[in-house]
């Protein structure tokens, strides 16, 4: 077992010392990630013991464990997908054979992932019902042919109509969407949800697309599972996020990085549902198509070898004891064990965060 430090992410759409409090450092600039795991575009480092100073990148059994993220956003992140391991693992191969081109795949991996809100916590995913959403467009002047593929829930089609058209006239469509959605009687949470996009990205086309997606409010202790291949765009919050040790994203639009509408599009998995999950403080949240779940614990707790474990201190220090050895960990520290490791006892002073997962096979 290690006790690790997060990798620290500052991103335009962040929180100004967001991360602060567990990072330890104010910066001055957007804090958007803090990440705890193995994955080398951020790998979490050792701070005791004879590892101290390396990273979990460095030590081979850590590879594949799940990654857990503190996030705050302050503005809309990009409209994105996830691919699942096939498509990774296929977009992973065809870029070793063109070094010179731009990489869309960051690794070999599928990216699945839960979002639990610490705070209330603003995202899109998934499909809007096909009616709802060629509603609104329609009342805000978009072409009959787009609400057509709309209306009979061809996704793909509305996607690149939507995309490609040229700014004069998306634009104009794009100002009236927020009274539309108002009109068409859309809950409030929505509305300003997607007039934050909006305002964020006014020129954006992407702004169009977000009109496609459901509209999920969180409430701290509810989570969103997203499986790799489902549409998504977080928008405003504080949460942490469970993964699987990939940081693939493709992405459809708001964002100033690189997009790939068409690679994109080929990863959506319609068979693939987001979902919201809750459970009280010390139970458990997670989903069978996941292969992690997490526990906000605010009294003891045991978690048996046999899996990666990962307890973070959120709130207050926490005491963890595994195989007689017992570490103290402040906000914002994290301690991890492998399968072999043995049963880890948890007694926060406060509140801990504690995921347990399993490699993906393959």
């Amino acid at each position: 077992m290690h006790v690790v430090e997060g990798a620290l992410k500052e991103y335009d759409w962040g929180v100004v010392d967001g991360l602060a409090r567990w990072h330890g450092r104010a910066t001055g600039r957007p804090q958007a990630e803090l990440w705890f795991g193995s994955h080398p575009a951020g790998p979490a480092v050792v701070v005791e013991g004879e590892d101290r100073g390396r990273s979990l990148a460095d030590l081979s059994a850590y590879a594949g464990m799940p990654m857990v993220k503190l996030l705050a956003a302050s503005t809309p992140l990009s409209l994105q997908v996830h691919p699942d391991r096939a498509r990774a693992e296929a977009g992973w191969r065809v870029q070793q054979g063109a070094p010179s081109a731009e990489w869309l795949y960051s690794d070999a991996a599928e990216k699945s992932e839960m979002l639990c809100a610490i705070a209330s916590f603003d995202a899109h995913a998934g499909w809007r019902d096909p009616a709802a959403a060629a509603d609104v467009l329609a009342r805000a002047g978009a072409p009959l042919a787009i609400t057509a593929a709309v209306s009979a829930g061809d996704h793909p089609a509305a996607v690149r109509m939507l995309l490609s058209l040229e700014p004069s006239v998306s634009a104009p469509i794009a100002r009236r969407l927020v009274a539309s959605a108002t009109a068409a009687g859309w809950p409030a949470d929505a509305v300003s949800a997607l007039a934050r996009v909006a305002a964020t990205h006014p020129d954006d086309p992407g702004v169009l697309v977000t009109v496609l997606l459901d509209h999920v409010l969180l409430a701290p202790g509810q989570a969103l599972t997203v499986p790799a291949g489902v549409v998504h765009s977080y928008v405003y919050g504080l949460g942490v996020e469970v993964m699987t040790s990939s940081d693939n994203v493709l992405r459809l639009g708001l964002t100033s990085k690189p997009v790939a509408p068409d690679e994109a599009l080929a990863a959506v998995r319609e068979d693939r549902r987001p979902a919201v999950v809750e459970a009280f403080t010390g139970d458990v949240l997670g989903s069978p198509d996941l292969p992690f779940a997490l526990t906000f614990a605010d009294r003891p707790l045991a978690q048996a070898p046999g899996a990666y474990r990962i307890v973070l201190a959120l709130a207050g220090e926490v005491d963890a004891t595994c195989d007689s050895t017992a570490a103290v960990l402040p906000e914002g520290r994290a301690l991890v064990l492998l399968p072999d490791d043995g049963e880890v006892r948890v007694e926060p002073s406060g509140t801990a965060i504690v995921v347990r997962g399993s490699q993906p096979p393959g």
